[in-house]
């Protein structure tokens, strides 16, 4: 999830594609012909910035309040970060966007920002000092794409290369070396090449597994998860026939992004109807539940995409980490932490934590499988329509078990430990 930038869609996301058109934009990942960028693993997954060519400050925005009144000052932002986990990622982050847009005329920043609506770049900060589960060779500023939007806060246009946001990355590349003596370097998308694997069986494999759920080339993925609504989850309720299609019908709205005043009301599904039976229904429908049911019914598409794309990143380096095999060591010593700590948990989510674990290996499989130091890549998708997916092969299990591992009370698990000793030793006497 990103902030002002949105989420960024894993391909099994979108309901519209066709099974047909899936393979063929995977099978152009696994012949290595499709233009892709890294995906990297920062302190925010998108972060957003300007110019204000009138004072000469950066003005930010991380949620559309702040975009609606033009971006927070500096001031704002730091009084945001206070006392946060993340702030010495942010204001050392800050700080050096400031002192590489100050190596461009104010002429080149006036012709970057300024527009009819409100340009930001949005961007990620790669921060040493405070790592996620990968970490990096130096501290970078990346920037993904430049966004315009319109006085309502609605998005008016993305620049993913050329243009202002263009020349903006090489008026910056051709200022720079290192902006100071801590190596923080403002960078463009990192572009990626891919292996080609045409010679291999991955995508006679892939497609043979797509297959083997029973669909067609021509079935998009939202006729398939309707059509397993129908058959089990929906159909399976005890309400009539025409309110199980609205459900479906709310259900698919949902995934496929419709405002709410657009779905069918969820009271008048369970209007009339027992409260058990009301329970089940929101179980299903609200906006949460939904994409969790979505969720359960094409993860046989996410397992055979997650596969594809751990062959696919196989071996690749990311272009700014320190060292691949050391970091490829470092996180398989990481998974093995993060499996002990949540296999001796004894707070009150260990055994959901529990259950993750083993969901989230048996997508990873064993810890060999983690061959690559990218997060992952990024693609557009159909050329020219500014869609961007991702696919992300071993690290988003990784990232799963590794941040469930960090979240568990340290606090609670000591006193555990020392109520433990304690009548340890008092039985001991």
């Amino acid at each position: 999830m990103g902030a002002l930038a949105g989420h960024l869609n894993h391909l099994q996301e979108n309901l519209d594609i066709t099974f047909g058109e899936l393979k063929g934009v995977l099978q152009k990942v696994i012949r290595g012909d499709m233009p892709v960028v890294e995906k990297v693993d920062g302190q925010n997954i998108f972060f957003a910035f300007k110019i204000d060519p009138k004072t000469g400050n950066i003005r930010t925005a991380r949620n559309k309040g702040d975009l609606l009144k033009g971006g927070m000052n500096p001031a704002e932002f730091t009084a945001k970060w206070e006392g946060h986990p993340a702030k010495g990622a942010f204001m050392n982050g800050f700080a050096a966007i400031e002192r590489g847009l100050g190596r461009l005329s104010p002429m080149e920043l006036e012709e970057i920002f300024e527009s009819g609506g409100q340009r930001f770049i949005n961007a990620e900060i790669i921060y040493t000092g405070k790592p996620n589960v990968i970490n990096y060779g130096g501290d970078y500023i990346v920037m993904h794409n430049l966004q315009e939007f319109d006085e309502a806060g609605k998005l008016a246009d993305v620049q993913l290369n050329g243009g202002e946001f263009g020349k903006l990355v090489q008026a910056i590349d051709d200022s720079q070396v290192d902006l100071d003596d801590e190596t923080w370097k403002m960078i463009g998308p990192q572009v990626i090449e891919l292996q080609d694997l045409s010679g291999t069986e991955l995508y006679d494999t892939l497609a043979s597994r797509l297959d083997g759920l029973g669909v067609t080339d021509n079935m998009t993925l939202g006729d398939y998860a309707e059509e397993k609504l129908r058959t089990g989850l929906v159909g399976d309720l005890p309400i009539p026939v025409h309110k199980q299609e609205t459900l479906i019908k709310r259900i698919m709205g949902i995934g496929q992004g419709m405002e709410s005043k657009d779905l069918p009301p969820i009271a008048d599904i369970k209007k009339d109807l027992p409260k058990d039976v009301q329970k089940s229904i929101s179980a299903l429908g609200t906006q949460a539940n939904a994409m969790k049911a979505l969720g359960t019914i094409l993860s046989p598409v996410e397992i055979i995409i997650h596969d594809m794309s751990v062959e696919v990143l196989a071996g690749l380096a990311s272009a700014l980490t320190g060292g691949h095999d050391e970091e490829l060591n470092r996180l398989k010593d990481e998974l093995e932490s993060a499996k002990k700590a949540i296999a001796s948990a004894r707070d009150a989510k260990a055994d959901d934590r529990r259950k993750m674990l083993e969901k989230q290996l048996g997508k990873l499989g064993s810890s060999e499988n983690i061959t690559s130091s990218m997060e992952g890549i990024v693609f557009e998708h159909p050329p020219g329509s500014k869609a961007l997916y991702k696919l992300t092969g071993a690290f988003a299990p990784l990232n799963q078990i590794i941040g469930a591992a960090m979240r568990i009370p340290k606090s609670q698990n000591e006193s555990l430990l020392r109520n433990y000793v304690r009548e340890f030793v008092g039985g001991m006497g």
